[in-house]
């Protein structure tokens, strides 16, 4: 009777020894840490331009590889940021970048007209181009 105790109490501490396996964990279905305030849009020119709203008041904007932290200026629609001799002004998922000539708040130039990416076709269209620069006028 001895020896059946004392086997079946090395077989009660063998499993209490082993080892459960590591649950599994499910495998990321897409980039680790997105960041959703990340935008890519796709220019008339062919160019495609990301900027990135990092609070309410910025706007990192990555032109010709090069980016630039440009801060929020006032604007009657959309939301308009300047710095750097640039204004970039969105308008839902429509964007256009512009050079600010020396002494100017907003620029007078027409700008280069981009729509961020999946947005629809007829979000950048020539007549959106006349009609912002007739705004400005």
């Amino acid at each position: 009777m001895r020896t059946l105790a004392t086997i079946a109490m090395g077989l009660a501490l063998a499993a209490c020894h082993q080892q459960a396996p590591a649950p599994a964990h499910p495998a990321a279905s897409g980039p680790v840490n997105p960041d959703p305030g990340v935008t890519t849009y796709l220019c008339m020119d062919g160019q495609r331009i990301t900027a990135g709203y990092p609070d309410p008041h910025t706007a990192v904007v990555t032109y010709k590889d090069h980016a630039y932290t440009l801060k929020l200026a006032p604007s009657a629609d959309g939301a308009r940021y300047t710095g750097y001799g640039l204004q970039w002004w969105v308008r839902g998922s429509h964007a256009e970048i512009a050079a600010l000539k020396a002494g100017e708040e907003t620029a007078s130039a027409p700008g280069l007209s981009c729509a961020a990416e999946g947005a629809p076709p007829a979000a950048v269209t020539r007549t959106s181009l006349t009609r912002t620069a007739a705004q400005r006028s």
